[in-house]
């Protein structure tokens, strides 16, 4: 039995998964376009080959953390077949070796596996989740898509479409937004990541996002009300299938429901656009238990959750990857004592 890693191009990658699965936006050629303009260089892209046959596919790009390159394969390995413990494992062997050989600098790759395994590590700077919420947008159908959803879904939909309707809020497609206009979007984001003590990207991150993707890969959906946008989704699609981005609702929002019934609007949204299901991006599970409180949320809207694969780190580097989870480690106990000691001393005062 051999195994080959064969470098090959954005295009001879999507003509090779096509009818074979769906090739997630991040893990396609459109996704170039949105890397580089904050920066980002494609490392390169790969088939890993089993007795001849492709069974994977991976498109890496570089990412640094503290001035320590890193390459990250969002969404990616792109298992086409036979995704066993044992063939996640050559396939990793043969990517550290590739690595090491074209750039002796990297010091891990972030990908991701289905199988947990020795040489995978917890990721060093930001969480995964290995579970999500496929809403089915039922081809636009609300009366199919309200009978997949579970009661307290069904319920909800009908509750924020009524709350909005009564309070004179509008959905509405931003796609074709202008740079100045999506200040307005952002200002949204910024208050949300107040009120829920999150850190936020700049600007930069979200608009190039939209505007090297829109219209076929990216489109963005908010609602309208009393005047202002209280409410918005990005969302990121290829082949059929949209992910759910970036999001975030004012609380002036709340009194419609914004946040809900978009997400309902948007699906259906995208049903009638040919689009199969709308992810959620990520629920709790054992290993990501942080995310509870928003897949209590998330999961109103589908009969189960779904299982994916969750991303981890893979050291190439192992002493420079070394340095980087302990220096990550110092920080985080630096930030833990100073927190308890301001805590301290308020109590005194």
């Amino acid at each position: 039995m051999t195994f080959e890693l064969i470098r090959i191009s954005a295009e001879e990658m999507r003509v090779k998964a096509a009818g074979v699965k769906p090739l997630p936006v991040e893990q396609s050629g459109a996704w170039d376009d949105f890397e580089t303009r904050v920066g980002r260089r494609v490392f390169g892209r790969y088939e890993f080959v089993k007795s001849g046959r492709t069974i994977a596919l991976i498109a890496l790009t570089e990412h640094d953390i503290r001035g320590v390159k890193f390459l990250w394969a969002k969404k990616g390995p792109v298992w086409l077949r036979s995704q066993s413990p044992d063939n996640e494992a050559a396939f990793r062997e043969a990517l550290v070796s590739e690595v090491r050989k074209r750039d002796p600098k990297v010091a891990f790759v972030r990908l991701h596996a289905r199988y947990s395994a020795p040489d995978l590590k917890e990721l060093i700077n930001t969480m995964s989740y290995d579970r999500t919420v496929l809403i089915d947008t039922c081809g636009g159908d609300m009366d199919k898509m309200l009978a997949a959803m579970p009661k307290e879904g069904r319920r909800s939909m009908r509750r924020s479409f009524k709350r909005a309707q009564e309070g004179g809020a509008q959905a509405v497609d931003l796609t074709d937004i202008d740079r100045e206009a999506f200040n307005e979007i952002y200002a949204v984001i910024a208050e949300t990541a107040n009120r829920n003590g999150f850190s936020i990207h700049p600007i930069s991150v979200y608009w190039n996002m939209l505007d090297a993707l829109r219209p076929n890969h990216a489109r963005l959906y908010g609602v309208r009300y009393e005047g202002a946008i209280v409410a918005w989704v990005m969302i990121v699609m290829n082949d059929g299938e949209a992910a759910a981005y970036y999001g975030a609702h004012s609380s002036a929002g709340r009194q419609v429901l914004a946040s809900e019934y978009l997400d309902c609007w948007t699906t259906l949204e995208l049903g009638k656009q040919g689009i199969a299901s709308l992810d959620l991006m990520g629920v709790d599970s054992t290993r990501f238990p942080e995310l509870y409180e928003l897949g209590i949320y998330k999961r109103r809207f589908a009969a189960a959750a779904t299982e994916v694969d969750g991303a981890w780190d893979l050291p190439v580097h192992t002493v420079l990857y070394d340095g980087l989870r302990i220096a990550k480690q110092g920080k985080r106990a630096y930030t833990g004592a100073r927190a308890l000691g301001e805590k301290l001393l308020n109590k005194v005062r």
